[in-house]
């Protein structure tokens, strides 16, 4: 009898954590993951580093309020010749889809180095969205998941706007 005692008590603990966990990945994961979801880009800021020449960086600013404006300060070129461009909502909301299909979400916080390389290349990425929602990730020689997909799809994109001098 107490055999019976004690496995019906198993078995009802172990009912009782596996509604739990349905319960948690059912109900209350997703609300986790969508509130990480980047919408509403108010601000994005990227900047990577090409080398140690004179102007050997790019940077993307998106600043979206009544319409997006986007700055680039393409390689090689001096700050001063930096160039502004209106970007569609829609193309905006296409880069939200991207950076959530990259997870770029859980770059926030990755601030890493390789203390062993005196020449190599950084970036720094920022984003501003969901009125109080940021990411802030920054790098030196290296880089959080999916960096340079995410790199080559911003470059890619961005400079269909930079008129060529």
């Amino acid at each position: 009898m107490k055999k019976g005692l004690i496995i019906g008590i198993i078995i009802g603990v172990l009912f009782l954590l596996l509604i739990t966990i349905l319960v948690v990945l059912i109900f209350i994961l997703p609300g986790m993951i969508e509130k990480n979801k980047i919408e509403n880009i108010k601000h994005l800021y990227f900047t990577y580093t090409s080398g140690y020449a004179m102007y050997s960086y790019t940077t993307y600013e998106l600043n979206c309020t009544d319409k997006c404006i986007l700055t680039v300060k393409p390689l090689g070129v001096p700050e001063e010749e930096k160039q502004e461009v209106e970007i569609p909502k829609e193309k905006v909301k296409e880069l939200e889809s991207k950076l959530n299909e990259y997870n770029v979400s859980r770059w926030n916080g990755f601030n890493k180095n390789d203390k062993y390389v005196l020449d190599g290349d950084s970036f720094s990425f920022n984003i501003d969205y969901n009125d109080s929602d940021k990411v802030s990730a920054h790098g030196y020689m290296m880089w959080p998941n999916n960096y340079s997909d995410v790199k080559s799809y911003i470059v890619n994109t961005f400079n269909e706007y930079i008129k060529e001098k």
